[in-house]
């Protein structure tokens, strides 16, 4: 009876102490481990996808707690670096408090993170980290985040000129440049600024400016501006520079940006007239006179003119009238000289004074197109007696015979 007794006091401690194995990795493991593996985080969604340079981000995670018992503080801490700044208004550090955990696993927590993405954030997937801890260390986590910018872009597409050959000394020339977006967004409220280089100057106020609106993603518009060739420009590429101010169409901030490209701009060599030298015949003009005016043109450019010819204009508030209004010079290479002649009188009326008449210098460049300068030419008028010398002699003769004559009767009567 005792043996009987005591083999079932020994078959009770070793069933006792096979429990006891069998319970101990439940209740007697140490939490951080147990508690740790349990925590499941998964990722939900990001708002927007892909995310967006300039703009807030939302994140959102699963939580999803399996712990067998419950834990004082469930805590998340989420490191994101460059492009993602922490200035919407969130935290990096969230702490849920006490946690229930639970075998159902569709019943889980939300957490929310709310970032910035930087403004100037190029395209690419980046990687953020999770971190939460349930009391006793942090378990971690990536997740990558995929960034592509939705704003605009600029490149500089064709550039037309008018005239199609720019030279020196061209005026008013009009430079029409197409500006394309190969952005991921549209632009809006498009401005362009024109920064001429040394050797240009606009045309006119504002003629440096154009305002384009909205250009689309994958679109292009043509900015237009008017400006001035010096006369003493050589040929080659000179670099202006656009200044392209915009809005993007998602910037929540509405933040003018800007864009700056450089701009070639192409003189090509051309022949250049110009007036060296201006006499009359006679040197001395006087009210009613008939004179010619002799203009030296010369070609200071680096190509040859053929048909080189010149021109004057008309001015009715001028006191001349030109018997010829133009004269064929002929071709002048460069650094060569020629002399064109036209004959004029002067208005009896005239005042002495310099007047400045308008003249046109025309040429053919090697490409057969027309090169054409405007230039100005001194006229000068001197004071003196109306006429000719000899009138004026003749005149001055027929009065003394007159007063002779008169004194003659006078004392013949006397």
């Amino acid at each position: 009876m005792k043996s009987k007794i005591l083999k079932q006091s020994i078959g009770f401690i070793i069933l006792i102490i096979f429990l006891s194995i069998m319970i101990t990795p439940v209740f007697g493991q140490s939490p951080t481990g147990a508690q740790g593996s349990r925590i499941q985080a998964n990722f939900m969604s990001q708002d927007p996808d892909p995310a967006d340079a300039g703009n807030d981000l939302d994140l959102r995670w699963q939580i999803y707690n399996s712990l067998s018992i419950p834990t004082d503080h469930l805590r998340f801490r989420l490191d994101a670096g460059y492009p993602f700044l922490f200035e919407a208004g969130d935290s990096p550090d969230k702490d849920f408090g006490p946690s229930a955990g639970t075998s159902d696993n569709q019943i889980f927590y939300v957490l929310h993170y709310k970032l910035r993405v930087a403004d100037n954030a190029i395209k690419g997937t980046y990687n953020v980290t999770l971190n939460w801890d349930t009391g006793n260390g942090y378990t971690k986590k990536e997740f990558p985040i995929y960034v592509d910018p939705k704003k605009a872009d600029f490149v500089v597409g064709a550039l037309v000129t008018s005239p199609e050959k720019l030279i020196a000394d061209t005026k008013e020339a009009k430079l029409s440049v197409d500006i394309n977006n190969i952005g991921k967004g549209n632009a809006e409220n498009v401005k362009i600024k024109l920064l001429l280089p040394e050797g240009f100057n606009s045309s006119y106020s504002y003629s440096d400016e154009d305002t384009l609106g909205i250009i689309p993603k994958d679109g292009s518009k043509t900015a237009t501006f008017y400006a001035d060739v010096d006369e003493n420009i050589k040929e080659g590429n000179y670099l202006a520079t656009l200044n392209i101010t915009y809005k993007d169409e998602n910037d929540q901030s509405a933040t003018y940006r800007t864009n700056t490209l450089g701009l070639n701009i192409p003189i090509k060599p051309a022949p250049h007239l110009i007036v060296e030298n201006v006499t009359t015949t006679p040197v001395s003009l006087k009210a009613g006179s008939t004179s010619e005016i002799h203009i030296t043109v010369k070609n200071t450019g680096n190509k040859k003119a053929d048909s080189v010819s010149m021109r004057v204009f008309k001015d009715t508030s001028q006191p001349f009238e030109f018997s010829d209004k133009s004269d064929f010079v002929g071709k002048l290479e460069s650094g060569e000289s020629g002399e064109a002649v036209l004959g004029f009188t002067v208005d009896p009326k005239a005042a002495a004074k310099k007047y400045l008449v308008d003249v046109e210098l025309r040429g053919i460049d090697e490409s057969n197109n027309v090169v054409i300068f405007r230039r100005t030419v001194p006229i000068t008028v001197d004071s003196g007696p109306k006429g000719s010398p000899a009138t004026g002699s003749i005149a001055a003769l027929i009065a003394i015979v007159g007063a002779a004559g008169y004194y003659l009767r006078k004392r013949k009567n006397q």
